[in-house]
């Protein structure tokens, strides 16, 4: 398909991708955007459609032999493209994908061995994305994000991620305690609160099970009480006296990375 020339920054061709850092823009759109080239690689590469590339006309030559020749490339003069999307954007492209819905937990666990990651509540999208690379770095089968959690496909979570929220299943469940019900009693998960709370099980006194899911609590408040009586352990990572906490991103980071080192105890 040619290229399309974007004259008017109104044409309702290029509609979602005006005004990107309007919150919560995307989420119920049915699409989300990615921005850079290194993002609209993951893109294309990725289980999701591309409905649409965005480009200056200095990219347009390069980032037409990467995308596949049915997606619409609209093209816009370089000094119009921060007007459109509502901030100084020097990356070049941006593209659109089509959201799609991720499988049933139950067939992304198939092996006898199993993490997932469940945050009730996340507020921060930039966390939200830092968990979900650490995730794709650990082997994480998916995160299951409450429904309060920022959205798993807005530009920053995607960019923070480096797209790894393209490839890590972050799963919302509008119902997340029944799903953590269905974890414990039809997929035999243990449930692991993590706290900042010198009684609970140091991690390096923990052996991780088969299937392990470790809950991470809000950066402001932790695991509210209704979650924490869904867990059947406390984990905490030991610090100095005195000290308040982990940003909830480092904790996962350093959770993971000693969890799944481990030989799991009960397969």
């Amino acid at each position: 398909m040619p290229s399309i020339r974007i004259a008017d920054l109104d044409d309702p061709r290029v509609a979602m991708y005006r005004h990107l850092k309007d919150t919560n823009q995307t989420r119920y759109s049915g699409q989300f955007v990615v921005e850079g080239e290194k993002l609209v690689d993951r893109l294309l590469s990725s289980r999701f459609p591309v409905a649409s590339v965005l480009c200056t006309d200095r990219f347009e030559v390069e980032i037409a032999l990467r995308v596949p020749s049915e997606t619409p490339i609209f093209v816009i003069d370089d000094a119009k493209i921060g007007d459109l999307v509502g901030y100084n954007f020097h990356r070049g492209v941006l593209a659109c994908g089509v959201r799609t819905p991720w499988p049933e937990i139950s067939s992304l666990v198939t092996g006898p061995s199993a993490t997932l990651l469940i945050c009730p509540r996340i507020d921060n999208p930039e966390n939200l994305g830092a968990i979900a690379r650490i995730a794709d770095v650990f082997g994480v089968e998916a995160v299951i994000a409450g429904p309060r959690c920022p959205d798993p496909l807005s530009r920053r979570v995607i960019r923070v991620s480096m797209g790894s929220a393209l490839a890590v299943p972050i799963v919302v469940a509008e119902d997340l305690a029944a799903e953590i019900g269905r974890l414990r009693q039809r997929l035999g998960f243990e449930t692991v609160a993590t706290v900042v709370d010198p009684s609970a099980l140091p991690l390096d006194g923990y052996g991780r099970p088969a299937r392990l899911a470790l809950f991470l609590g809000s950066e402001g408040h932790g695991l509210e009480p209704e979650w924490l009586a869904l867990c059947d352990r406390f984990l905490t990572i030991p610090m100095r006296p005195g000290a308040e906490s982990l940003n909830v991103a480092v904790a996962a980071g350093i959770l993971l990375y000693h969890l799944t080192r481990q030989s799991p105890t009960s397969l």
